[in-house]
């Protein structure tokens, strides 16, 4: 089952945006930051916007709460029991190492990472965080907000799907910027343990590049929308001569993911929990009820176009 929620009562974001913040404040949606083309679309040459509103849907309604100092998208949120951390992004173009907690008191910054990261993985198990994303794996304890180097990754990755379990880290792509490498496989941390380790892959051999996960009350994973593995891994070679056919192919011929998939660390076991054409996204917010309902918030639905619409999305068991 899903609904459609009540559309941000902002011209800004009337096209939608792709790579917000996204969290709950008590039982109610946020939806922070993330950028479109609210001008000319991008094959038409438009420039990007990206944004630093913090909006809250409360009793049916979005009412601006909070501004971020920064204009920012592509960072990475975590659910902590009575906040959000908004963490890294990029700002204006630039990576940015910005630590924000949201709660109801409002918005307050924290020490930043050790180095600027954008397009990253999170997770959260217990009191630890989990960032993977620029070279490593960095962790910080709730409350501390020391952030260190626990682990190298795997191999260099943007946009790769973390998850972290009390047994084990777990990590797929993405794919690698230096190789343009599109890997299917997975990788996992066992705790205590200096080595990655192989595990399960991509559902269907496909990619997480653009997808989102969070974490599920019953300590599953679940990971929304993402691109087409084979096209996109064709596109990362495109020549200036591909980009105006590339950029105008229809949102169907991309091939985003439509399917809602979910992941179970007791038999490392992915299964579909859901599958409509609205979930198929490349960077939505996303964000977990405590009854693990999905909040699944814009979207790309094609290279630089968005999706203005506003999910809640009930999965199956």
């Amino acid at each position: 089952m899903k609904e459609e929620l009540p559309p941000i009562p902002d011209s800004a974001y009337a096209k939608g945006v792709s790579a917000p913040f996204c969290g709950l404040l008590g039982n109610d949606p946020v939806i922070a930051g993330g950028a479109n083309f609210p001008g000319k679309s991008l094959l038409e040459g438009g420039e990007k916007k990206v944004y630093n509103n913090v909006w809250r849907l409360s009793d049916g309604r979005w009412s601006q709460i909070a501004t971020l100092p920064d204009s920012t998208a592509y960072g990475a949120s975590f659910q902590l029991d009575e906040a959000i951390l908004f963490a890294g992004g990029n700002v204006n173009g630039i990576s940015s190492d910005r630590v924000f907690i949201l709660d109801k008191d409002g918005l307050r910054e924290l020490p930043s990472f050790p180095v600027p990261i954008e397009q990253a993985g999170s997770s959260r198990c217990g009191e630890e965080l989990f960032l993977c994303g620029g070279g490593g794996v960095y962790s910080c304890r709730i409350g501390e907000w020391r952030w260190t180097l626990a682990a190298p990754l795997p191999m260099p990755l943007v946009q790769p799907v973390a998850f972290a379990s009390p047994d084990a880290l777990y990590l797929w792509g993405g794919f690698n910027p230096e190789s343009l490498e599109v890997p299917s496989c997975g990788w996992k941390l066992p705790k205590g343990k200096t080595a990655w380790e192989p595990c399960a892959g991509i559902p269907d051999g496909g990619s997480f590049v653009g997808a989102s996960g969070v974490s599920l009350p019953d300590g599953r994973l679940a990971v929304v929308g993402g691109v087409n593995r084979d096209i996109f891994a064709k596109a990362l070679h495109n020549g200036p001569e591909d980009r105006i056919p590339y950029l105008s192919m229809a949102p169907e011929e991309y091939r985003f993911r439509s399917s809602i998939f979910v992941f179970n660390p007791k038999d490392e076991f992915w299964t579909e929990a859901a599958r409509a054409q609205e979930f198929a996204l490349a960077g939505p917010g996303v964000a977990a009820a405590p009854d693990g309902s999905l909040y699944i918030a814009g979207g790309e639905l094609k290279p630089g176009v968005r999706s203005p619409k506003i999910l809640r999305v009930c999965l199956k068991k």
